[in-house]
């Protein structure tokens, strides 16, 4: 093989490696993303019936930093939103933080300034909350029939 092949084929590797690396980091980001706002699903699922009922007024508005959307279980978009809610006057922390994934056609609804959210509170540790999904729903269900 010419010397001229084997430079040929080293650029190509050292091209290929970074390729690869830009891959993998691309997918780390993507995970860690994407556990962030499916973060508060698993919290609602844990709660169950144990969470304690709250309301929470939409005060700020903000799409995750890498604007993720992600497909709903109906094959719907959904955007990743960070959600600072006001808590009721009853509430033990005045203010937190929300990130969840929310059907586009409900943004609307929900991403605006003095939305009401309702939320299910965790009695061991008020700061975690995830939306009550029986009285707020984030996903339009498809159609009957």
């Amino acid at each position: 093989m010419a010397i001229w092949e084997q430079i040929l084929w080293g650029i190509f590797a050292v091209m290929m490696g970074g390729a690869l690396v830009a891959c993998i980091s691309v997918a780390v980001v993507a995970t860690r993303e994407q556990r962030k706002y499916t973060r508060e699903r698993r919290v609602g699922k844990a709660l169950g019936s144990t969470g304690v009922p709250a309301q929470g007024t939409v005060v700020e508005v903000r799409r995750s930093e890498h604007q993720l959307t992600s497909p709903g279980t109906h094959g719907q978009r959904m955007v990743a939103l960070e959600l600072d809610l006001q808590m009721g006057p009853a509430a033990q922390l005045p203010t937190v933080v929300l990130r969840t994934l929310v059907d586009e056609l409900l943004l609307p609804r929900i991403a605006v300034p003095g939305a009401t959210i309702h939320l299910l509170q965790d009695p061991a540790n008020p700061a975690v909350v995830c939306v009550d999904r029986q009285r707020t729903p984030l996903e339009v269900p498809p159609a009957q029939g």
